[in-house]
């Protein structure tokens, strides 16, 4: 066995898996660049932070269970300008997180809550930050299997109560189950102050207490939501309807260059 296989096993051995996988380029670039050994040692434990970062990452979206995968440089800031651009980067710098300050991104469907939501959630994930992502499917399914006081109760609440930022989408497209609001209420007072909320909505907030078939309950999550929270009002076109009208227009378009007669000579004998 020689000396590299040997470093390559040793660096096994300690979980430097990324170092091993790069030893050989980082010993060629060395002894081709004349590396002084603190610099070629630096080059490896850089890869290795880079590489445990990198499945870090991997790690936490995948625990996250966002819905699609976004990111804000493929947002299309001027298709609804009424979007605070600034305020949405400012957001990204996830301050907001670390002072546990919660979101509200309230407007009809399409104009781009979702994405904005998610986008804000990778990024944090990219700073470090432990994320959980639930549409109000997802939280009335949730919801409704532990609202009978089942023994998953607890470890439900847990799964919503831990996360540094917790994103409840599409809040208003779907009615709660009974007791459902009660639910909400203890994941929303017990973070308060302690974790961040993000929460879109595609109904106003005055419509909330209706939404949640209990007033009592609405107004007391709503008074913790709105204390400290950065509430984002969005106003414009859907951007679902505009896809969808550009995706008709161009087969439109197809279907009638293919019904357009040929207007080639014809080449057959008279």
């Amino acid at each position: 066995m020689n000396h590299i296989t040997t470093l390559k096993t040793q660096a096994r051995q300690l979980r430097l898996s990324t170092l091993a996988a790069n030893l050989e380029l980082r010993l060629q670039e060395a002894e081709s660049h004349q590396l002084p050994y603190p610099q070629f040692l630096e080059l490896l434990l850089q890869d290795e932070l880079n590489g445990r970062h990198g499945k870090a990452i991997a790690r936490d979206t995948k625990a996250a269970a966002f819905r699609e995968q976004r990111c804000l440089g493929d947002f299309d800031f001027s298709f609804n300008p009424s979007v605070p651009r600034a305020k949405v980067y400012e957001l990204a710098t996830c301050q907001f997180i670390g002072q546990a300050r919660d979101v509200l991104l309230i407007g009809p469907p399409g104009v781009g809550k979702s994405h904005i939501a998610q986008s804000l959630g990778q990024e944090a994930i990219r700073r470090g930050r432990k994320v959980y992502y639930r549409s109000i499917f997802d939280l009335v399914r949730d919801l409704s299997f532990t609202a009978n006081g089942s023994s998953q109760q607890n470890t439900m609440l847990n799964r919503y109560l831990k996360p540094e930022l917790l994103i409840i989408d599409d809040m208003g497209m779907k009615a709660l189950p009974q007791n459902g609001a009660e639910l909400l209420l203890e994941i929303i007072v017990r973070r308060n102050g302690l974790r961040s909320t993000l929460m879109t909505s595609n109904r106003p907030i005055d419509e909330w207490g209706q939404l949640l078939g209990d007033l009592p309950a609405a107004g007391a999550i709503l008074d913790r939501l709105l204390h400290q929270a950065e509430i984002i009002v969005i106003e414009g076109r859907s951007h679902r309807l505009a896809q969808g009208a550009a995706r008709q227009a161009a087969a439109g378009a197809n279907q009638s260059d293919a019904a357009r007669p040929s207007r080639r000579c014809s080449t057959s004998p008279e």
